[in-house]
């Protein structure tokens, strides 16, 4: 304070002290007024940072609560110019702004800028705009200080921080406010979040019991796979509803059920790795939500339209955590976006989904193995019971196919037509495919080289050779890659030590799964197939050994009978070509009986057989019991069948009983005996005798013809008529 006057007396000597009592009075009161404005000021401070938290405490959801930070912040401090920085993991990104245009979405990586150390210290940082650790600042020129404010809950929760830009310097008074502010946002958000993660967790464990309730019905994998899909759409905001699973086998990912907007052209279809959004939900193991699809190139949009549609996929795992598929929703179908309920609401589903599927899996799993086992234990005592190696393959090709991934299945001969070099082909003996396939008249004669080709291979090594695709085996042939052969599984056969052939097993189109289970019973299966085909073997030389002798005996008796070379081999023959018309059950029998029809002929005296007259009728009489003769001899045969010897008893009966030796009639005669009968009659009108010349063929039929319905049946008669303008092969090579 200075005091003067115009005049130029001095002051009286008390002026000093009153100026001295007014100084000290007029500080006082500028002390006063100044605590008063300090107070008027922090009063301010205190209602707008009231105001500031009870706003605070009426928000309902984070979100809000977040585009809201920035008036907040500039209402508390009066400024026109603020941002948020919003954590997000190891960064920080700029998330909201007001007054200026900030670069929304950029990120700050920990540790750089003094946004982050704000958040780290847990402190009002207060600078100008110049500082270096400033990287987002506006661009109006008149803003020069900066203050930012770290957002937690004052425990252990970061969020992120909130800044503030003025022309004028912030003052420290303020850092309280701030911090204050700072904390009582973080408490917000904590608590906003935690709500919002109960409410989550609530509507999870709803929906979680609502589908609980609804696939626990499902019975088969195939029918909760399905109710799955429906429930996604029917509680999400979303047009198409699509469940992939992987096929570890092939590395792809197929679209098992589907629901909504597309989704008959969705079912079935298979995305090879990197093709589809589900792939990087898989590859990344956690769920995957984008607002336009479209602008991603791996997107696949069956209906064709690429559009502007939000994408939500989940990861399918079962209970231990392996992976199983992906579980999708979509807008594709009417745009728009999907809300967080419905992020909620899919990831509940796809728990749930995994440890239903997993069970039902299970238990079908279980039901498939008994189902199997019940069906090997019946093909192996089928095959116990089949000695015909054709049949017993047939058998085997059923069952293996049924059982496994193949699609069709062959028994193959080996023919080599250069032995020395292992060179020749495989015919197809008999083949079985999966119904709708028609893929085996392609591969029914094959070339073969031992030791090259899958057969080849399984031959000269003596093992089973499993090829699991033949679209990328070096030694495939272009012309079986042409009919998308993929898997192979071959046995195989040997008779005698000596190759023979192979069973093949063979998947078209897609590669199948080869378990060690299905290569060994594959190769039980050739083993007694091998055994079966040396019993065939050893037991067609014992027929052909048999053959041999019957025919023998029968040349014999035709010697001895003056019967013209070539009687028997024709009978024979003829008898059997017309059993086989007749579809007579037992044509071994026929063959049999005819070779031995006369055996009883050896036991009549040559005077008698051999005479040239007539019989005397006690003659005549000893000569018919060649019938009774002929059985008696083999009646103690026991590898002889029943036909054989009826036909050696009553090939002389005649369906009008004047036959003998018993004088039968019609069907009392047994049937391989007419058919015997008819035959013998013809070739013995053919055939010259010392008391009858031939006939010709066209009177025989004649005579067989009006002998048919008295002498001879009918109907057998009918039969050979019509057979004998056939040729008649004879078997007497064999």
């Amino acid at each position: 304070m200075v005091l003067d006057r115009f005049r130029k007396t001095p002051f009286p000597p008390k002026a000093l002290a009153y100026a001295q009592e007014l100084g000290k009075n007029l500080g006082v009161a500028l002390l006063t007024l100044k605590e008063r404005q300090n107070t008027q000021a922090r009063l301010e401070r205190e209602e707008r940072l009231a105001y500031a938290l009870a706003r605070l405490s009426t928000f309902r959801k984070a979100d809000e609560l977040w585009a809201a930070l920035p008036q907040l912040i500039g209402e508390l401090l009066g400024v026109e110019r603020t941002t948020v920085l919003r954590r997000e993991g190891e960064a920080l990104r700029v998330a909201f702004a007001m007054g200026w245009e900030a670069p929304l979405g950029s990120l700050l990586p920990r540790d750089v800028g003094i946004a982050w150390a704000a958040l780290s210290e847990r402190r009002v940082q207060m600078v100008t705009r110049d500082d270096p650790r400033v990287y987002i600042r506006p661009t109006h020129l008149h803003d020069t200080y900066a203050v930012y404010v770290p957002l937690h809950d004052g425990h252990q929760q970061d969020f992120g921080v909130a800044a503030a830009y003025a022309q004028a310097p912030f003052g420290p008074e303020e850092v309280s406010v701030l911090e204050a502010f700072g904390r009582g946002a973080g408490q917000a958000l904590a608590r906003l979040e935690a709500e919002a993660a109960q409410a989550r967790e609530l509507a999870r464990v709803q929906t979680l019991a609502q589908v609980s309730q609804r696939l626990s019905a499902a019975q088969t994998s195939e029918e909760l796979l399905q109710r799955v899909v429906e429930a996604a759409l029917e509680q999400t905001q979303a047009s198409t509803s699509l469940l992939c699973l992987y096929r570890a086998g092939e590395d792809v990912l197929e679209i098992v059920a589907a629901a909504g907007f597309a989704a008959e052209k969705a079912q079935g279809a298979r995305f090879e790795r990197g093709r589809g959004l589900a792939w990087r939900v898989l590859e990344d193991q956690r769920s995957l939500y984008l607002n336009d699809a479209s602008q991603h190139p791996e997107a696949v949009y069956l209906s064709g339209r690429r559009t502007h549609a939000a994408y939500l996929g989940v990861p399918l795992s079962d209970p231990e955590g392996r992976l199983m598929g992906v579980l999708s929703v979509d807008t594709a179908g009417v745009g728009g976006r999907l809300d967080p309920q419905d992020r909620y609401v899919v990831e509940a589903l796809a728990e749930v989904t995994g440890v239903t599927y997993s069970r039902l899996q299970a238990l079908e799993r279980a039901r498939c193995e008994t189902e199997r086992y019940r069906r090997l234990v019946q093909m192996s005592a089928d095959l116990e019971t089949l000695d015909e190696p054709t049949r017993m393959a047939q058998r085997a090709l059923e069952t293996l196919i049924d059982l496994t991934g193949f699609s069709a299945g062959g028994f193959y001969r080996l023919v080599l037509e250069q032995p020395q070099e292992g060179k020749g082909f495989v015919e197809l003996l008999l083949g079985y495919e999966r119904p709708g396939d028609a893929r085996l008249g392609h591969f029914a004669r094959l070339p073969v080289v031992l030791g090259k080709g899958f057969m080849g291979l399984a031959l000269a090594t003596k093992e089973v050779q499993h090829i699991e695709d033949y679209q990328t085996w070096e030694g495939a042939w272009p012309s079986l890659q042409a009919h998308e052969l993929r898997t192979l599984l071959t046995a195989p056969l040997f008779l005698k030590g000596a190759p023979y052939g192979a069973l093949t097993l063979a998947s078209f189109g897609r590669k199948a799964v080869v378990s060690e289970e299905d290569s060994a019973l594959l190769e039980a299966v050739a083993r007694r197939l091998e055994r079966a085909l040396e019993r065939a073997a050893h037991l067609e030389e014992i027929t052909r050994t048999r053959e041999d002798a019957l025919r023998a005996l029968g040349l014999g008796l035709e010697l001895r009978d003056l019967e013209t070379k070539g009687h028997t081999d024709r009978v024979v023959a003829l008898t059997e070509a017309l059993g086989r018309v007749l579809g007579f059950p037992d044509l071994e029998g026929l063959r049999t009986g005819a070779y031995l029809h006369d055996l009883g002929k050896l036991a009549i005296p040559d005077a008698i057989l051999l005479k040239p007259g007539p019989l005397t009728e006690a003659e005549w009489r000893i000569m018919q019991s060649h019938c009774d003769i002929g059985f008696g001899m083999l009646e103690n045969l026991g590898f002889l069948s029943q036909t054989a010897r009826n036909i050696v008893r009553y090939h002389h009966e005649r369906m009008d009983g004047s036959g003998y030796p018993f004088g039968l009639k019609g069907e009392e005669i047994p049937l391989e005996a007419r058919i015997f009968a008819v035959v013998d009659v013809y070739d013995a009108l053919l055939q010259s005798r010392p008391y009858k010349p031939a006939w010709s063929q066209e009177e025989a039929l004649m005579e067989l013809k009006r002998q048919a319905g008295k002498t001879l049946d009918a109907q057998v008669v009918e039969a050979f008529l019509a057979l004998i303008t056939q040729p008649v092969p004879s078997r007497s090579a064999s």
